[in-house]
């Protein structure tokens, strides 16, 4: 594993907390969390995001989800990726001092719903949020920051990350790369109406041809 980017660097694992900044205090921030294959699919054959990421990406995946107050989730992603309450990897049990063993989650729903045969483990930090409207992902997001969740890690699906980039929600994207390539009618990071947005790269490690890159978008 090396960093890239800010400077280059032999890394291991136990080095990402401080290349993904974790431990730096910003306020409300808000990253968007996706895994894409080098022809830009977020799901693979079985239109799942699982079948395309890897160990590295699992890596992160939980070490963004000990960093989070609050994982925000919309129903279709959560029933299609068939989540339960979030439990917190051994591994990145010491990014969680001082706050709740485990991180929330947030299913935003429009019909304030969560999804039928989810396992909440009985937790009341498991929940679903209403985003109905037009501003909707808004008015959900600034709900989350009112509870006082202002770490929050949003793992799409595409259409919630289009209303949240386009609603200038977004703080930072997380996007790895998965060195695979699945052709078909790829789904996209980012579904709904057209963006103006321009990101800044401002992070980027490689290990074994998986990349690992922190967009801003501030």
């Amino acid at each position: 594993m090396r960093k890239l980017l800010p400077d280059h660097a032999a890394i291991t694992p136990g080095d990402l907390p401080d290349a993904y900044e974790c431990g730096v205090d910003r306020g409300w921030f808000v990253r968007l969390n996706f895994v894409a294959t080098v022809d830009g699919s977020v799901v693979g054959g079985d239109h799942r995001s699982g079948s395309i990421n890897n160990d590295v990406d699992g890596l992160v995946f939980h070490m963004l989800r000990a960093w989070a107050d609050v994982i925000a989730v919309g129903a279709g992603t959560a029933r299609a990726e068939q989540y339960d309450a979030p439990i917190t990897d051994e591994r990145w049990r010491s990014l969680r001092a001082g706050r709740p063993e485990h991180p929330a989650m947030a299913v935003l729903s429009t019909e304030a719903e969560l999804p039928p045969g989810m396992d909440t483990m009985g937790r009341d930090d498991v929940f679903a949020v209403d985003s109905s409207g037009p501003d909707g992902v808004r008015t959900a997001l600034h709900r989350l920051r009112r509870r006082g969740y202002n770490r929050v890690l949003l793992e799409g699906g595409p259409t919630i990350a289009g209303l949240a980039l386009g609603d200038d929600l977004i703080d930072e994207i997380c996007l790895t790369t998965s060195p695979l390539l699945v052709g078909g009618s790829a789904h996209r990071m980012v579904d709904g109406a057209p963006l103006d947005l321009r990101a800044r790269l401002v992070g980027l490690i490689e290990s074994e041809s998986t990349l690992l890159a922190r967009w801003s978008v501030r």
